[in-house]
């Protein structure tokens, strides 16, 4: 880490790897080829922090994420996030505003516009015990696909415990989302679930992680007229999605770390071009500074 005058600091990363995916899919547009591929994935980030003073402080960072499929260019995605995130420590809880954008690039091309205004409140129920709830406003504009514009509200909790001096953590949230699009038939309500589990070690004099986690997603999005289904007025495109996840970080020294990573997806809809299973792996090697 790379710091300058207190109370500012400053710190970056890159990295660089390979990636396979079983089955290429642009979630947003619904769009899953059924044919797999493996490539190139690189990555950039720069994070800020501004201590204000004990109570208030301030967060920024700007990531950079590239997947460069060999095969499938379609498939090639550029995405830029930024973040805001200011906080205060009132009353021994944390009150904060974040803001996270995101603009995504598709096989060279504007894609879509992400963006989130968010508020939460942390709190410590135990020591060892954190809670933390949010209320969101969200805002999606397609380059292209218009009518899948759309604005969306949510709300989430996120708990997490801490043993062994901080060296495992269990987190479990839960979410609700309604989103409403230009197009009434992208509308929807949902809930999700997410838990991990997470443990840092030492082995040959070498600091790892290994972390475990899977999501949970169902979207009930509202009926809409089927005029290629016969003897069927009205159509549903509901979602339900179960994603695994196993990662295991090697760190070499305090800048240099191997990843691995491996994803396991399975996407069910009552539409049968929207159900399918997928398999994503990857390995990097990470430069922190």
């Amino acid at each position: 880490m790379a710091t300058t005058s207190e109370p500012v600091t400053l710190s970056g990363e890159v990295s660089l790897g390979l990636i396979n995916n079983s089955a290429l899919s642009v979630d947003e547009l619904d769009e899953v080829s059924g044919k797999g591929d493996s490539g190139l994935q690189k990555t950039a980030a720069v994070t800020g922090l501004w201590k204000i003073n004990d109570k208030a402080k301030v967060a920024s960072s700007y990531r950079y994420n590239e997947q460069d499929y060999h095969q499938f260019d379609a498939f090639d995605l550029a995405l830029h996030q930024v973040s805001v995130d200011a906080s205060y420590q009132w009353n021994k809880k944390d009150l904060g505003f974040r803001y996270d954008g995101a603009k995504a690039n598709l096989a060279g091309d504007k894609f879509l516009t992400f963006q989130q205004a968010s508020v939460y409140l942390g709190t410590f129920l135990q020591p060892q015990t954190f809670l933390r709830t949010s209320a969101k406003i969200k805002r999606k504009t397609f380059a292209v696909i218009t009518d899948r514009n759309a604005d969306a509200i949510g709300a989430s909790a996120d708990l997490f415990h801490f043993v062994n001096d901080g060296s495992t953590m269990f987190m479990l949230g839960v979410s609700l989302d309604k989103e409403t699009a230009k197009d009434d038939q992208f509308n929807y309500s949902g809930y999700g679930v997410n838990t991990k589990l997470s443990q840092k070690f030492e082995l040959f004099g070498l600091a790892q992680k290994t972390a475990i986690s899977w999501r949970f997603q169902s979207k009930d999005f509202k009926s809409y007229n089927n005029e290629h289904v016969s003897n069927q007025t009205t159509a549903k495109a509901d979602e339900h999605r179960n994603v695994f996840q196993a990662q295991w970080q090697l760190a070499f020294n305090q800048h240099l770390a191997l990843i691995s990573d491996i994803e396991y997806g399975d996407y069910r809809s009552q539409l049968d071009s929207q159900t399918y299973r997928q398999t994503v792996s990857s390995l990097s090697i990470k430069a922190q500074f």
